[in-house]
């Protein structure tokens, strides 16, 4: 009986107190320590999605940035003007044969002036100064060429010999060429190389015999110092 009124006495005084009566089983036992635990966490399911988001509308192109014809969409396909690609190397034959030779002489081309001696011999080398028992002497004359090394060096020599054809004055080498002393003996025995040949002899008295096309011929000379004899040798 004294429990009831003890409740009755607690119902009503919450009542007037604005309070709730919480059940036995949720009371804080006496003497208990008060719990500070965290509250618990409230579960939330997230929002459904918007169905605009999942399905976005199609963006539609900017007109401003559109070709405006078939020229300006050109430039976005290939340059306007055409590249001239590189051609490939040629390809040369291995097999060919080799090219024509810089410079070389026609074979129908006329003779040079060099070449037209008279005579019909092909020009020799440089003129070289020889030696035969003691005395120098040199010889040729075949092209203009060889004349002029000639007359530069005849100013070495004081006898000059001079060969050729009479009447066409054509020219003529490979002359036999014998120098004979006052007592006869050979002081010079020696080929000439062209039309002429060039001699330095000791002052004196000398024989000079020339032999070509089978025949001789003789003539005498005074060789007097550094002056310069001249001998002209003909065949008909």
């Amino acid at each position: 009986m004294a429990t009831l009124r003890t409740m009755s006495s607690i119902t009503l005084a919450t009542i007037l107190t604005g309070g709730a009566v919480l059940p036995a089983s949720a009371q804080q036992p006496s003497g208990a320590p008060p719990a500070y635990g965290p509250p618990p966490t409230e579960y939330r399911e997230p929002p459904p999605l918007d169905p605009a988001a999942r399905n976005p509308a199609p963006v539609a192109p900017d007109p401003s940035r559109r070709p405006s014809s078939g020229q300006d969409a050109q430039l976005y396909s290939q340059p306007a003007g055409s590249v001239e690609m590189p051609a490939p190397p040629s390809r040369t034959n291995p097999y060919a044969g080799p090219g024509p030779i810089p410079n070389a002489p026609s074979q129908d081309s006329p003779p040079s002036a060099d070449d037209a001696t008279g005579s019909g011999f092909p020009p020799s080398g440089s003129p070289r100064i020889q030696e035969d028992r003691g005395i120098r002497y040199v010889s040729g004359g075949i092209g203009e060429g060889e004349r002029a090394e000639l007359d530069a060096l005849s100013s070495q020599f004081n006898l000059r010999l001079l060969f050729a054809q009479h009447g066409s004055g054509n020219y003529l080498a490979d002359v036999r060429v014998r120098i004979l002393n006052s007592r006869g003996e050979a002081v010079l025995n020696a080929g000439s190389e062209g039309p002429w040949f060039f001699a330095q002899l000791p002052p004196g008295a000398y024989t000079v015999e020339v032999g070509a096309s089978e025949q001789t011929q003789r003539q005498t000379v005074r060789i007097q110092g550094s002056r310069q004899s001249r001998l002209n040798f003909y065949w008909r």
